[in-house]
C-alpha cells in the first residue's frame, strides 16, 4: 500500500503543478475507473487477506457540493496457496465535496451497498452475498477542465449469508477495505 500511495501522491502534485487555472467543470455526469488495493476481513476469514482490484465508477454532480455516486469493483485472488478468495461489490452513495480551491477538492460519501464473497478449496466452492453500508473519503485534483485524478479510501461493511446452507455455514460478518487510485472524466 505504501507503493501505491506515493504513486498516487507524487502524479496528484506533478499533476497539479502542471494544471493551468482554468475552471474546472464540477457539475453533471462522471464516469472513470480505479485500481485497488483491496483487504478483506471477516468472522471466518482468519487473517485479512489482501489484493488488487479493479473498479469502476460513476455519478452526476447536482451542484458543486452534492452528488449521488455508484461504484462497482472486484478483486482477483485474495487467498493463499489453500484458498483461492476474491470479493467484489456495488455500492450507491450520495457524495458531499467541499473545493479547496480551482485544482483541488474533497469529498466525504456514505450509503448502501450488495456484496459478494467467493471463496473455493479442494474443489468447494462457497458464495456469501448479502447486503451491507459503504462509507468512505478522498481528494480529487482536476487535471484538465474535464479529466479529474482522485485517491480514496472506501469501507463496506455487512452481515453476508451463506449461499450454499447444505454446509451448514454460519453467516458472516465482513468488512471490505479499498485504497484506490482513479481517473475519470467529467461530462
Amino acid at each position: 500500500m505504501n507503493k501505491l500511495s506515493i504513486v498516487a501522491i507524487s502524479l496528484l502534485s506533478a499533476l497539479a503543478t502542471a494544471q493551468a487555472s482554468a475552471a474546472n467543470d464540477t457539475t453533471g455526469f462522471y464516469v472513470g475507473g480505479a485500481l485497488n488495493k483491496v483487504t478483506l476481513d471477516g468472522d471466518d476469514v482468519t487473517d485479512s487477506r489482501s489484493g488488487t482490484g479493479l473498479g469502476a465508477y460513476g455519478g452526476y454532480n447536482f451542484n458543486e457540493w452534492f452528488g449521488l455516486e455508484t461504484n462497482l469493483f472486484a478483486t482477483g485472488d485474495l487467498g493463499n496457496k489453500d484458498v483461492d478468495a476474491s470479493a467484489g461489490a456495488l455500492s450507491f452513495t450520495p457524495k458531499f465535496t467541499a473545493q479547496i480551491n480551482d485544482i483541488f477538492s474533497v469529498y466525504a460519501k456514505a450509503g448502501v451497498a450488495t456484496m459478494l464473497v467467493k471463496f473455493e478449496s479442494n474443489g468447494q466452492k462457497l458464495d456469501f452475498t448479502g447486503f451491507g453500508w459503504t462509507y468512505g473519503a478522498g481528494v480529487n485534483a482536476a487535471v484538465t477542465e474535464h479529466l479529474n485524478i482522485r485517491v480514496s479510501y472506501d469501507v463496506t461493511t455487512g452481515k453476508l449469508d451463506a449461499d450454499n446452507n447444505s454446509l451448514g455455514l454460519n453467516d458472516i460478518d465482513t468488512d471490505i477495505k479499498q485504497f484506490a487510485v482513479g481517473v475519470h472524466y467529467q461530462f
